[in-house]
C-alpha cells in the first residue's frame, strides 16, 4: 500500500464536503425518493452514509477503483442492508449490476475524467430523467494567481462559468450549483492534521513523512488561496 493511500484511508474524508452538502444536492434534484443511487468514487464511505440518510428508500451502490478505500468503506458501512460496496470504474458505471440509476453522486472524482467526458459516461448509467450531483475544482474569478494555479499543480481548471458551460456541452440541464464552504474543507483538513500529528508522534516512514509534508504544504497554500479557488457542487439533469 502506498503511503498516500495509507494516510487517506485512515481519515473520515478524502475530499472536502459535509453531509448537509449531500442533503442539499438530493433536495435540489428532488431525489429524496430515489430507489437506485450510485456513490461513484466513494472513498471510505463518508458521503455514502449521508446518501443513505437523505434517501431513506434508496439502494445505494458505493464504488471505487481502490481496494484500500473499499476495505475501509466496507468496515464503515457494515450493517445497512441498503448499501453494497464494491469495485467500479467511473467511466463504466453502466456496467454495474445496479445500473441504471436514478441519481449519481460523485464527490471530487469527475475531475479525473474531465467534466464533459465524465457526464457523458454517467449518462449511460442514468435512468431517463435521472440526475447527477458532483463537485469539481473551479476558479471563482478569471486571472487566477500563481498560488491558486499551484494549488491545482497547474492542471487546467475552469472558472464557475466555464464549468456551467461544460455541463451544458455534455447534454445536461443545470439545476443548481454552489461553492463548497470553508467548513466543508475543514471537514477534510482538521482530521487530516490530527492524523499527521499522531503518525509523526509515533514515528513515520520516510515515504509517509514525504506525503505528510506535501499535505501540510497543500493545507498552508489553501489558507492563502481559498478566496480564489475551491470546489463547486453542481446538480444537473440529463436532457
Amino acid at each position: 500500500m502506498s503511503a498516500f493511500l495509507e494516510l487517506f484511508s485512515s481519515v473520515p474524508r478524502q475530499g472536502p464536503g459535509l453531509a448537509k452538502d449531500v442533503a442539499w444536492a438530493v433536495a435540489q434534484a428532488g431525489a429524496e425518493v430515489a430507489s437506485r443511487v450510485c456513490d461513484a468514487g466513494c472513498g471510505t464511505g463518508s458521503d455514502t452514509e449521508a446518501l443513505l440518510a437523505a434517501m431513506p428508500e434508496a439502494q445505494v451502490m458505493a464504488c471505487d477503483k481502490d481496494a484500500t478505500f473499499l476495505e475501509a468503506a466496507q468496515t464503515r458501512l457494515n450493517g445497512p442492508p441498503r448499501v453494497r460496496v464494491g469495485p467500479g470504474d467511473l467511466a463504466a458505471l453502466n456496467d454495474l449490476p445496479e445500473a441504471p440509476f436514478d441519481f449519481i453522486w460523485c464527490a471530487g472524482a469527475i475531475y479525473f475524467l474531465g467534466t464533459v467526458k465524465g457526464l457523458r459516461d454517467f449518462r449511460k448509467a442514468l435512468k431517463a430523467g435521472g440526475a447527477v450531483a458532483f463537485s469539481a475544482p473551479v476558479y471563482f474569478k478569471s486571472g487566477a494567481s500563481a498560488g491558486a494555479r499551484a494549488f491545482w499543480m497547474d492542471v487546467p481548471v475552469p472558472t464557475q462559468g466555464e464549468l456551467r458551460a461544460e455541463v451544458a456541452e455534455a447534454g445536461y440541464e443545470l439545476i443548481a450549483d454552489r461553492p463548497l464552504s470553508n467548513a466543508a474543507w475543514s471537514a477534510l483538513y482538521t482530521p487530516l492534521k490530527a492524523e499527521i500529528a499522531r503518525r509523526r508522534g509515533e514515528g513515520a516512514s520516510e515515504e509517509m513523512e514525504g506525503v505528510m509534508a506535501a499535505m501540510e504544504q497543500e493545507m498552508a497554500l489553501w489558507s492563502r488561496v481559498k478566496l480564489e479557488t475551491g470546489y463547486q457542487l453542481v446538480v444537473a439533469r440529463a436532457k
